[in-house]
């Protein structure tokens, strides 16, 4: 096993074990060969989250779903049932190192080459940004749909209600303003060289940046003449922004705010990683339930919490299988990673038991994206949230245009 291997993925099983078990023993996994990294039966996950940065707050509310959701597995017995898992949380700064996919693998060089974290395995928990150039990581094993490809999707459907029309992209400084203003700029792009589906320059965009400039919001989006509004800024800024715009258009937020927050009602569409969690709607859903409340008992779960706790269920896969066939290096999980089967959150379980498996759309890490769900606040009496499917599309050839398009824009 190669050092890289060693460290990002390394496992040494107990091999102390009776020389003559008893024929009704329960079955043990394959035992591995010792291997570095891996310490006392315990699965550690090196975690990178912003703690300080734009994403602060959104980072810690999904890394609270994120410990939850190891924290119901521990309680359910662990890996395959007999290996805990524990996270180890590392600050990542993103504003000092740029983009989130380059602070990502700084910190991954970084830990190749120190003793004491070879007992780590680094990923996200939920990055402050899933982006393409995060798919080329192929350590990244949670996953979410790259922003690029969502925040197009959203234009591309003002286009379809409002063809001509001119609207607006609101961001700031912090990462996923940055993707969602760059992805902006790729939409609106020469139409001979965008894909149909990206066929955007029917109208004109206009992309404010709160952090390049002082304006007056509600003058701004007036004098633009904007029919449509993408608002996609850190929370505090974002709750600002919504709050100010005129009544008359029709306003979308590609991620989701904290729970409490009262929503003006021409925000059209709110996006959600994940279908309905309506208690008693799924097993996922009821299991996400179970484990925030023996998690965090005395306070109710938000959407960005929801978003931390299901960025986990691939990764458990992943682990649950690669340990069953005992083989945990690094480059086994890597090419599990793209055999991972779409499933239905509504009617799966969890990772560990009969039927294992989730993923929010389909495998993107080691495998095509092929079928991009949002969902969003459509109608008010949908459930809970009021969030039900608003966009299923097949994106099977756009993953590579996209790319193209961004780099032009670069």
């Amino acid at each position: 096993m190669s050092r890289v291997a060693g460290l990002l993925v390394t496992l040494l099983l107990a091999a102390g074990c009776s020389e003559s078990p008893p024929e009704a023993s329960p079955p043990v996994p394959p035992q591995l060969a010792p291997a570095d990294g891996y310490d006392a039966g315990v699965f550690t996950l090196g975690v990178l989250v912003d703690l300080s940065g734009p994403a602060a707050e959104a980072d810690r509310a999904a890394l609270a779903g994120a410990q939850a959701y190891w924290s119901g597995v521990d309680a359910r017995g662990g890996i395959a049932g007999l290996y805990p898992v524990e996270l180890s949380v590392q600050h990542l700064d993103a504003d000092a190192l740029g983009e989130w996919d380059v602070a990502a693998l700084t910190y991954v060089s970084s830990a190749i080459d120190a003793a004491d974290v070879t007992a780590e395995l680094p990923l996200p928990v939920v990055p402050a940004v899933a982006t393409l150039g995060g798919e080329d990581l192929d350590w990244v094993l949670t996953s979410a749909a790259p922003v690029e490809l969502t925040t197009v999707a959203l234009l591309d459907r003002f286009r379809a209600s409002g063809p001509g029309a001119t609207w607006c992209v609101i961001v700031d400084g912090s990462p996923l303003g940055r993707q969602v203003a760059a992805a902006a700029y790729a939409a609106g792009a020469a139409r001979e060289t965008v894909p149909a589906m990206l066929d955007l320059d029917v109208g004109e965009i206009e992309v404010l940046d709160l952090d390049a400039s002082v304006f007056d919001v509600t003058d701004a989006v007036s004098d633009r003449q904007c029919r449509y509004v993408l608002v996609e800024a850190a929370e505090p800024g974002a709750i600002h922004v919504l709050e100010r715009l005129p009544p008359n258009l029709t306003v979308a937020r590609r991620s989701t705010l904290a729970a409490g927050i009262e929503l003006p009602g021409h925000v059209e569409l709110l996006i959600d990683p994940a279908p309905p969690w309506q208690t008693g709607r799924s097993a996922v859903m009821d299991a996400f339930a179970a484990d925030w409340a023996r998690f965090h008992a005395d306070s109710a779960p938000d959407p960005r919490v929801r978003a931390g706790w299901l960025s986990q269920l691939r990764l458990h896969l992943l682990l649950e299988q690669a340990v069953a066939a005992g083989d945990v290096s690094r480059e086994r999980l890597v090419a599990l990673a793209g055999q991972v089967e779409p499933v239905d959150p509504d009617r799966n379980t969890l990772p560990g038991v009969p039927r294992i498996g989730m993923d929010i759309s389909e495998p993107i890490g080691g495998g095509p994206l092929r079928t991009l769900r949002l969902y969003g606040r459509t109608d008010v009496a949908a459930d809970e949230l009021g969030l039900r499917q608003v966009l299923a599309l097949d994106v099977t050839h756009l993953m590579e245009a996209l790319r193209d398009r961004l780099s032009d824009v670069g």
